[in-house]
């Protein structure tokens, strides 16, 4: 296990020794009380065991023999999240809670001039490869690799490419309309999780403050906000302006349903369920039904589960997309147990087997970091973990999916 823990060690863009900030912390004092919110987690109890303990506990040691002294505190953060990610739990998180820009400061100009005469600012990691010499480089690659040229909305180009170990991909800036960043910097590391999943270290677009998010697809030329310049295919979003519970008749045979959330946090949304619910029991008669749950980011099952009822006796195809997680998923696995149900679309996010009940997070004890740990377990679910559930027909990224779904049931119905 060794190995594997020298390669966490190294996980993030380097050794902490490169940051140079005003703002130090002890890092010590955050990393034993992160450890103490993580083992009490379901996921904690459920996964580190035998050698994943001993790995766990030797990294700690390792972490705690770096933090003898006060140190950076994206350093310290950097450091923290080594911790944490030797539990498979996407839904915890590990927050920066330091302000650098506000959105609103990013519409003054003088703020914007005033942050770059900051440490910060001028220690923010560089790519190493000359920038225009690297712009020619990513635009000659063809359409099946990874790296390329690649858009955040319309206000960055983002090139991507392999570092030098072939062990992650480092996301630069080429260009900006956003006046707070410079060409040249990193915005973000992705690191493989698997086939298709990669953990990103990030910088936000617009407040530039550092974070971390797990467990995402790169697919379709579309990893997270980025997309690659040329690739307009983007079948696999759900259909624009759709309301969150959405009911179709597409033909004579076929009815279609979307689910935007299962969330009980909103009373607008558990009202919006019932009328829903209610509207179905009556006019949910069709021999075919699609149910796309394509960007459901979850809820409660209370919210999902009683509509498995009125689909037991349906030709049932399931659409989801790679932001399909939590209750989505678990809708999903239900749904696929029905005696004529399909699953069609992309591999879900992965974010399935443990919960958040009450929402509880901590601030650590410098103050800069905060802690969302997770309390629930569904962790029957736990191969579906950071890997997503895959369906077993993929659709084409090129196609509308609603027309290829009624495809698959007009083929099946001959």
């Amino acid at each position: 296990m060794k190995n594997a823990t020298t390669f966490i060690l190294v996980f993030f863009f380097g050794i902490y020794f490169s940051f140079a900030q005003n703002k130090t912390c002890d890092c010590k004092s955050d990393l034993d009380f992160v450890v103490e919110k993580l083992k009490a987690m379901p996921s904690y109890k459920d996964q580190i065991k035998g050698e994943k303990l001993d790995d766990f506990n030797e990294t700690y040691k390792t972490l705690a023999s770096k933090m003898k002294a006060p140190m950076p505190i994206e350093a310290c953060y950097k450091l923290l999240l080594q911790q944490m990610v030797l539990i498979n739990d996407v839904h915890c998180s590990l927050t920066f809670n330091d302000t650098y820009l506000s959105k609103e400061d990013t519409k003054d100009d003088t703020k914007i001039i005033d942050f770059k005469t900051t440490d910060t600012f001028k220690n923010h990691p560089k790519t190493t490869h000359h920038l225009q010499t690297l712009k020619d480089q990513l635009t000659q690659k063809n359409e099946a690799e990874l790296e390329g040229i690649y858009n955040y909305n319309e206000s960055q180009k983002i090139g991507i490419y392999f570092s030098a170990d072939k062990n992650k991909l480092i996301g630069v800036v080429l260009s900006s309309d956003l006046k707070q960043w410079e060409p040249g910097e990193i915005i973000f590391e992705a690191t493989p999780k698997n086939d298709i999943k990669y953990n990103l270290y990030y910088y936000h677009p617009v407040t530039r403050i550092p974070g971390f998010v797990r467990s995402i697809s790169f697919e379709n030329d579309r990893l997270w906000a980025y997309k690659k310049e040329g690739n307009t295919a983007n079948a696999e979003l759900p259909i624009k302006n759709q309301s969150d519970w959405e009911f179709k008749q597409l033909n004579s045979n076929t009815q279609y349903m979307y689910f935007g959330n299962f969330s009980s946090f909103s009373k607008k949304n558990k009202n919006a369920f019932k009328a829903f619910y209610n509207k179905m029991k009556k006019d949910l008669t069709a021999e075919n039904v699609i149910v796309d749950l394509r960007s459901n980011g979850g809820g409660n099952k209370k919210l999902s589960d009683p509509f498995i009822k009125l689909l037991k006796k349906k030709n049932v195809y399931i659409l989801t997309n790679c932001f399909t997680g939590s209750n989505g998923e678990q809708f999903t696995i239900k749904l696929k147990k029905l005696k004529s149900a399909k699953h069609l679309g992309q591999t879900t996010r992965g974010i399935i087997a443990y919960g958040m009940n009450y929402g509880y997070n901590y601030n650590t004890p410098s103050g800069y970091f905060n802690i969302k740990p997770t309390d629930m377990d569904f962790s029957e679910y736990l191969q579906y973990e950071g890997k997503g559930v895959v369906p077993e027909y993929p659709l084409d990224f090129n196609h509308d999916w609603i027309a290829q779904t009624l495809e698959v049931i007009a083929t099946e119905n001959n």
